[in-house]
């Protein structure tokens, strides 16, 4: 009799943590909706103008977009029949026509830029005066480009990825000067848009740490592996300072993941001014750059 009650108090306690267990699971699931305000639309501006080493040019490009709403699937709206021009110190402007078949694109090819000027790009639209300032610096040559096994192991990465070469260089970094990077990856003519496909960022540094150095054996995208007879390309820029604070706030939001040690979620604010309203800034940057190139093809 004894045991049966046993049996009996053991089958109910099993049967009581179930229906428990299940409801805790059920509980755990729930579909929300959530409405996020669109907000008023906001001018998104990506202007720059640059001097590559060994390639000069007059083309240059200023792209307008503007906000849209959170869970919009399609490309950001171009901003349409704004006018745009690009000064120098001396005082000459250089307009920039908006292209035929890509709305929101303004171009000119009349404007060569040079390291030492000073860049100031204004905008007119729907009846606000906007405007930024960037000045071109010099930016180091990259004097190796090769490839490199990665240099420390990743996280949740195919082994065969881990084995496959990075691309790596050498570089000499000017002395007595403070100096700022930007490195763009180009792989069999696509843009790499981020380092890391968990750690969203734009490959940015500062000679803080490496004032007037050698640098040897530096992976500017150690996430990225290449593959072989992959072509690539990789654009070493100079920025300000001003840029490369905005790349690193840029990149502390992206990065951001939800936890308590997040940094709060905000729009990043960059050098575009409204002289019209000045409570109402448009979104992105203007950058003045000096540009070098390397190119090589993976063995």
């Amino acid at each position: 009799m004894k045991q049966l009650m046993h049996r009996s108090i053991h089958a109910a306690t099993v049967a009581a943590t179930a229906a428990v267990c299940a409801m805790l699971l059920t509980a755990c699931e729930r579909v929300v909706d959530i409405t996020v305000p669109d907000g008023p639309t906001r001018l998104v501006v990506e202007g720059r103008v640059e001097a590559v080493v060994g390639r000069p040019s007059g083309r240059q490009q200023v792209i307008l977009t503007t906000t849209a709403p959170y869970f919009q699937q399609t490309a950001a709206p171009p901003a349409r029949g704004a006018q745009v021009s690009i000064a120098d110190e001396t005082g000459r402007v250089v307009p920039l026509a908006e292209s035929a078949t890509a709305p929101g694109h303004y171009v000119t090819e009349n404007l060569v830029a040079r390291v030492g000027g000073r860049y100031t790009l204004r905008i007119r639209w729907q009846g606000d005066e906007y405007e930024a300032e960037d000045t071109l610096l010099p930016v180091a040559p990259i004097d190796s480009l090769y490839f490199t096994k990665r240099s420390f192991l990743g996280f949740g990465r195919p082994e065969d990825e881990d084995t496959l070469p990075r691309v790596t260089i050498d570089m000499r970094d000017p002395v007595g000067a403070s100096n700022y990077y930007l490195w763009d990856l180009y792989v069999d003519g696509q843009r790499v848009l981020v380092s890391d496909s968990v750690l969203r960022h734009r490959a940015v540094d500062t000679d803080q740490y490496f004032d007037g150095l050698r640098i040897r054996s530096y992976q500017t995208h150690p996430d990225t592996p290449i593959r072989p007879g992959q072509m690539v390309l990789l654009r070493q820029q100079s920025l300000s300072e001003q840029q490369y604070r905005f790349y690193r706030t840029l990149n502390d939001q992206m990065i951001g993941n939800g936890s308590p040690f997040s940094i709060p979620p905000t729009s990043v604010r960059g050098n575009i001014s409204n002289r019209t309203r000045p409570a109402v800034r448009a979104l992105g940057i203007f950058m003045a750059t000096n540009v070098v190139e390397g190119l090589i093809r993976a063995p």
